[in-house]
């Protein structure tokens, strides 16, 4: 069993920023009528933010992570996550999108390489692996 905090898990906007701008911008040139590009742009708005909301929800700043093979448990005071790393799960260079199956529900769970110190980050991107792995032998 492994227990680490994480602390200052920041969501980074950068992304979003530029891909529904691009976005906005890029498909707006093919419309002609200014009413249309006017829609499109308040449309990838309304798409950005929601995404946005999604990506913040599912990206805490702080909480206690506990791992223990390929279960998993995060707590903070405003949510509490108890089940196992899914095969849906993702290990990026900076960040680990775990999607942890709970018993009732699911949930998604995003951890920054700058939110956790370095030892953890590599056992948290481990576990993952092992996890999927694991579900992939046992289909």
């Amino acid at each position: 069993m492994y227990r680490f905090r994480v602390t200052n898990n920041l969501p980074d906007h950068k992304p979003f920023v530029v891909y529904f701008s691009l976005f906005a911008v890029c498909y707006s040139l093919f419309l002609t009528s200014i009413l249309t590009q006017f829609i499109c742009v308040v449309c990838s708005a309304i798409c950005g933010y929601v995404s946005w909301r999604w990506y913040k929800k599912s990206h805490p700043q702080q909480g206690v992570f506990i791992l223990d093979s390929t279960q998993c448990r995060f707590e903070n005071n405003t949510l509490k996550i108890n089940g196992h790393i899914s095969n849906k799960s993702r290990v990026y260079q900076d960040s680990v999108w775990l999607y942890i199956n709970g018993f009732a529900s699911s949930h998604w769970l995003i951890i920054n390489a700058s939110g956790v110190d370095e030892l953890s980050f590599v056992r948290l991107k481990r576990i993952t692996l092992v996890a999927r792995r694991e579900h992939e032998e046992s289909k």
